[in-house]
């Protein structure tokens, strides 16, 4: 599409070398700016850090990026502009764009105004000012100091977009007639087929009687499909009226995002005298029940977290092309969808956005504490500010077709809501219907009850009754029902998913900015100490496999629910500060992590999604798969008489297959399809995978499923040479010896010759001493039998280890070793789902006192922490062996997993099988067994 040009007004660049100095102080006046002050020079656009200026920190952030320079303070610009002739009888406005904090501005010794904008440019009025013909002083300040107490919204947080400072987007001046046109607002309303339009005029006195506005649209071939001529009548200047749609008119929603352009001319006579061009998507949004309609059609909003995030500056981007480039690739991984986290970007983004079809909630800078009590009013400066803020939103991004949803920012208020916000909810609608606004991101419960908003965005990580381990599991039939039911408005999920994988110490040497990953200098070291650099690599790929698979999960269980909106996941890139969040499936330049390809991840983040409800993932050799199959469409198109595919693999191998009729799946429903039912096949135990498919207007949608079969356990023939003291395996070792005490008569000494092997939930003396004697141990550790053992779940950690070290499950998931104690129990050699009622809730033991010890089932630790743990582990002490295990296998039996486990367990350990390679010291076995006496 050609860009309109405006034949009346005219922009000048002031872009470029200007005398610049630095205020540490805050004591210059600008009348002495340029006179007594060292000055040099710098770059507009450009930030000050990147120029140079500034002083290194002595802050040594743990889980944190880090500027090489900062500069916190007062800086100011000057330089001689020269106004030219024509701009004689114009009003001459200055734009300066991209600044931190607060502006002033001086011409010719004469304070203009301030500016203090976070949302929008900063502009001034200079005509009263400026000489014509001669140069001209001007003088502009900049304070990138923290003005209101709006704590750390991502605009302006030393985590996210760090304390910058500059004049980052440009500055220009702009001229235009004094007769011009100085609001232009367009509200498309796809119920009346018309365009309603609201123009103010400045000066409008000036204009003769034949004065008019010339409307026109152009297509994004540039053609014109739509004219109308509008008299000028009103003497304020105001006008408001309607221009009707045409014949072909194209709608702009995610999937083709259709652009016009509509210009306004004041006309004298044949005369422009002023121009406005604007962007123009044919579009609405709104609530509808507990469906969010684009355009009447339902969408659900697959969206993701955008926290201001720009490595190599510190600061938004100015280019469009960064914009198109993020649009383009989080597209090809399905969202459609984005919440910026506290922060409204520059005009770039949000032109992109339309371009691509992006759909956008935008929010006020800050995440305060001001509305958390709503018994007290918020602080009133702050608050003041942010409704001038608010105002200015929806003033700069009223063409912008992507700009649908607006809060007032993050995790705002107690569970109970904030008059305020109320109010501010209100204001947004009457300034502009076309749009959906809520009161805040994330807090508050529901029932909402007296909280205004035309949507919700409830956390589905923690909302009651739900809690964090509810996140993933490898129950299919569960999901968000029990939050949806409690709305009868739309609700999109806030901040999703955030589980995170090992750091990745190779995206250093992208960082050529300003910006360091300052978390690396501490992680390094540890795994440097620890000896885990040179198996770094093994650890990304084994975390990246348990957060793919945990993401797929989670989605689809979101996906699973009726009611529900949308996601904003947390996120599709890594987040660099709070600790420092690995949660991306791509770094934090857009690259891929390489752990999902587009494809795989579009399976579980499309417009329609083909999801699976089954109790368990396991079952016995012989029996029946049972699971039934979902469609949740969100497309433009209701299925009728279609057909799904379906097909088992095990081991890779096709081993069914059929089909299910689709007789009707309308929009904005989750539909189930139908039952598969299929027998698996009875003589081994293997990997099941259950693939479907469904085409639909030369699109195909597929998903995919693992399920794992095993032979049924059996009995040991010697089952009767086992001892044990764990009343519970009763039910599964049949024939063991249950009673007295191992190797022991009262407190003597006795030799068992009919024990083989002994087990138990802790180390006791008896059990040492009858290992030391030759003979062979297993240990099921139970938690708090253990001197260093940690409490894991099967999910990886949430957002990261150093902001929430209190949670439990601190690990990044498992690397499972070939070994023969494993060689008749189904695994890939990761974290899967067949595990998840093994290891979740259950301790890892560490194993850093011993490291002649290798693990059979090891477990990731974390980056910052890096201990050297494992689920199992085998090692010879005297004459004997000894085995360990601290799976949740006793919680867990009678799962076929768990029951294969046990069984397959006891056969390797009374076979010759059972010879451990590491030998430990009755001291060393001490130090990791909290030993248990009489």
């Amino acid at each position: 599409m050609v860009k309109l040009k405006n034949v009346s007004r005219k922009k000048y660049s002031l872009n470029g070398e200007w005398n610049f100095t630095l205020d540490h102080e805050g004591e210059y006046a600008a009348r002495d700016i340029g006179k007594s002050q060292s000055t040099t020079l710098i770059q507009i656009p450009g930030s000050w850090e990147e120029q140079g200026f500034g002083e290194p920190s002595k802050h040594n952030p743990i889980g944190a990026w880090k500027k090489l320079k900062e500069y916190v303070g007062t800086a100011w610009y000057h330089k001689d502009i020269f106004m030219t002739e024509e701009m004689e009888n114009q009003v001459v406005k200055m734009v300066i764009s991209g600044v931190r904090w607060s502006t002033g501005v001086w011409v010719n010794d004469e304070y203009v105004g301030e500016g203090e904008s976070l949302v929008s440019d900063h502009v001034f009025d200079l005509t009263d000012f400026i000489q014509i013909g001669v140069k001209n002083k001007i003088v502009i300040c900049v304070n990138n100091e923290m003005k209101y107490s709006l704590l750390d919204s991502h605009i302006h947080s030393y985590h996210t977009a760090t304390n910058w400072g500059g004049i980052t987007g440009g500055l220009y001046l702009e001229t235009h007639p004094k007769t011009h046109i100085q609001e232009y607002k367009l509200y498309p309303k796809l119920e009346q087929e018309k365009i309603d339009l609201s123009i103010k005029i400045a000066e409008v006195g000036e204009l003769g009687s034949n004065s008019s506005l010339l409307f026109e649209v152009f297509s994004e071939e540039d053609e014109l499909v739509q004219k109308m001529v509008v008299p000028i009548e009103a003497k304020d200047g105001r006008l408001d009226t309607r221009i009707d749609f045409w014949d072909g008119v194209i709608y702009w929603d995610d999937l083709n995002p259709y652009l016009y352009h509509i210009r306004v001319s004041v006309m004298d006579e044949q005369n422009i005298i002023d121009q406005q061009t604007k962007t123009l998507g044919i579009r609405s949004i709104k609530a509808h029940q507990r469906h969010i309609l684009l355009n009447d059609v339902p969408k659900f909003l697959r969206g993701y977290v955008d926290c201001c995030v720009f490595p190599q500056t510190g600061y938004p981007s100015w280019d469009k092309e960064d914009y198109l480039k993020q649009f383009k690739t989080v597209k090809e991984y399905g969202f459609n969808h984005v919440r910026l986290h506290g922060w409204t970007p520059p005009k770039p983004f949000w032109e992109a956005a339309d371009e691509e079809g992006m759909l956008i909630q935008t929010e006020l800078p800050h995440w305060s504490s001001h509305f958390v009590n709503r018994q007290v009013e918020p602080e009133q400066k702050a608050h003041a500010f942010l409704l001038r803020e608010l105002y200015r939103v929806i003033d700069t991004l009223n063409e912008h077709p992507s700009f649908v949803l607006f809060s007032p920012g993050n995790e705002l208020i107690s569970p109970q809501g904030h008059p305020a916000l109320n109010e501010m909810v209100r204001t947004l609608k009457t300034l502009d219907s076309t749009r959906l606004y809520t009161d805040n991101t994330g807090f508050g419960n529901l029932p909402a009850h007296d909280r205004e908003g035309d949507f919700f965005v409830p956390t589905l990580n923690a909302h009651h009754p739900i809690t964090l381990n509810y996140s993933g599991t490898p129950n299919t039939y569960e999901d968000y029902n029990i939050v949806t039911t409690q709305a009868d408005k739309p609700l999109i999920a806030h901040e999703h998913g955030q589980f995170t994988m090992y750091v990745r110490p190779q995206e250093e040497e992208k960082y050529t900015g300003v910006l360091r990953p300052h978390w690396l200098e501490t992680t390094k070291a540890t795994l440097k100490k620890k000896g885990h650099m040179e198996r770094v690599d093994e650890y990304i790929e084994a975390s990246g496999t348990l957060q793919r698979r945990a993401y797929k999960e989670n989605m689809e269980r979101a996906r699973r629910t009726s009611n529900l909106s949308g996601v904003q996941l947390l996120d599709i890139r890594d987040f660099p500060g709070q600790g420092h969040a690995t949660t991306g499936v791509l770094d934090v330049f857009w690259d891929s992590k390489g752990t999902i390809t587009p494809e795989k991840f579009r399976a579980f983040n499309d417009d329609v999604v083909l999801l699976m409800r089954c109790q368990e993932r396991t079952m016995y050799a012989g029996e029946k798969l049972r699971c039934q199959v979902d469609l949740s469409n969100y497309s433009n198109q209701t299925f009728q008489n279609h057909e799904l595919t379906w097909n088992l693999k095990a081991d890779g191998k096709i081993i069914e297959t059929g089909t299910i009729p689709v007789p009707k799946a309308e929009r904005g429903e989750v539909t189930a399809l139908g039952i598969i039912e299929v027998k698996t096949p009875s003589n081994q135990s293997q990997s099941l995978t259950l693939s479907v498919s469904l085409e639909a207007e030369n699109k195909s949608y597929k998903n995919e499923w693992e399920f794992w079969s095993y032979l049924r356990p059996v009995l040991h023939k010697e089952a009767n040479r086992i001892w044990t003291d764990i009343s519970q395996l009763d039910i599964s070792l049949y024939g063991a010896k249950y009673t007295g005490k191992i190797g022991f008569e009262g407190f003597s000494y006795k030799e068992e010759k009919d024990i083989d092997l002994a087990i138990s939930d802790h180390l006791s003396t008896e059990l040492l001493q009858f290992v030391l004697d030759g003979g062979k141990g297993w240990i099921i550790a139970e938690e708090g039998n253990q001197y260093d053992e940690v409490k894991t779940r099967f999910l990886p950690i949430f957002w990261n280890y150093i902001w929430f070290p209190t949670q439990i499950g601190t690990t990044m998931g498992m690397i499972i070793h070939d070994h023969p104690s494993l060689s008749n129990f189904s695994h890939d050699g990761r974290s899967n789902w067949n595990w998840f009622h093994l290891v979740d809730q259950a301790v890892a033991i560490n194993l850093e006192n011993v490291p002649q010890v290798k693990p059979i089932v090891e477990v990731v630790d974390n980056h910052n922490r890096g201990k050297h743990l494992a689920y199992s582990f085998e090692m010879k002490i005297g004459a004997g062996k000894l085995y360990m295990t601290s799976f949740q296998l006793l919680n867990s039996l009678k799962r076929p997993e768990a029951e294969v486990f046990l069984h397959e367990s006891i056969h390797y350990l009374m076979s010759d099988d059972f010879n451990p390679e590491a030998d430990v010291t009755v001291g060393e076995l001490l130090g990791i067994f909290k030993l248990q006496g009489n």
